[in-house]
């Protein structure tokens, strides 16, 4: 997470100092952050950036446009809109890391359960522990009705 936020306050600070409105620039930093994020995490933890992107890309575009925006008046209608225009100008960034970080977690999600099935092994193969293949050959383990 702090992966996702890392790079939006990085492009934030980059909108900042362009002088432009939020917009390419922060949504594309977001995005490049949230693939560097899935990736660098757990596979079964991958899950939890998921909701990140628009968050951050949400709270570091209204700052980075109330820090750009020296014409602001100080109604809070203005205000309103303006952030609302800043937030927009990102919503297509918004929605490619969010399904990016998506698609990531689950495809990384499904690589690891497979490894881990392929690591299990299976009942009556060669790799099969000898206390289970002793079970399946040797005299019950548990006593029989009679008891």
């Amino acid at each position: 997470m702090f992966t996702v936020i890392a790079g939006a306050i990085l492009g934030g600070l980059l909108t900042i100092i362009s002088g432009s409105q939020p917009g390419a620039l922060l949504g594309g930093f977001v995005v490049v952050a949230t693939a560097v994020a899935v990736f660098a995490v757990a596979p079964r933890a991958a899950y939890m950036v998921i909701p990140v992107p628009s968050l951050a890309y949400v709270v570091i575009a209204v700052a980075a446009g109330l820090i750009t925006d020296s014409a602001l008046d100080t109604s809070r209608a203005a205000f309103a809109i303006s952030a609302i225009q800043w937030i927009a100008s990102g919503f297509l960034a918004m929605i490619a890391a969010t399904a990016l970080a998506i698609a990531a977690s689950a495809g990384r999600w499904l690589a690891a359960e497979r490894a881990a099935s392929r690591r299990r092994p299976r009942p009556g193969s060669a790799t099969a522990t000898p206390a289970a293949q002793q079970s399946r050959g040797g005299p019950p383990t548990s006593p029989g009705p009679g008891g």
